[in-house]
């Protein structure tokens, strides 16, 4: 019951709002030029649906469709922007995992300094 208590005033916000929820890919990329990869960042755009219905039977439809396309397509943009910032990590020059494998051969081809006895 906890949880219905607390998403009945989210469900409502939505119905409140009656938007529809769509990912978009985002135009412009703030990687450098020279990293080209093949996923895209993505983000939720929010269709307005002016004068969908006027009575208080369709409440409950603009209700799940809000909700439904708030959960659906913000499930899409987490998927992609999870898949884009791994490519972006293992293929640029600038990623995380680059970066920390360039310094682990760095480190393993390192000559190795013997004491002076």
């Amino acid at each position: 019951m906890r949880i219905l208590k607390t998403f009945s005033p989210i469900s409502f916000a939505f119905a409140l709002s009656a938007c529809v929820f769509v990912p978009a890919v985002d135009k412009y990329e703030d990687t450098s030029s020279t990293c080209k990869t093949y996923t895209r960042s993505m983000s939720l755009k929010a269709l307005h649906m002016n004068g969908m219905c006027d009575d208080k039977g369709c409440l409950g439809g603009v209700l799940v469709l809000s909700a439904g396309s708030a959960l659906i397509s913000g499930s899409i943009v987490l998927t992609g922007n999870t898949v884009h910032w791994l490519e972006y990590q293992g293929t640029c020059s600038d990623g995380y995992l680059n970066v920390t494998k360039q310094l682990f051969i760095e480190s393993v081809n390192k000559p190795k300094t013997t004491p002076a006895s």
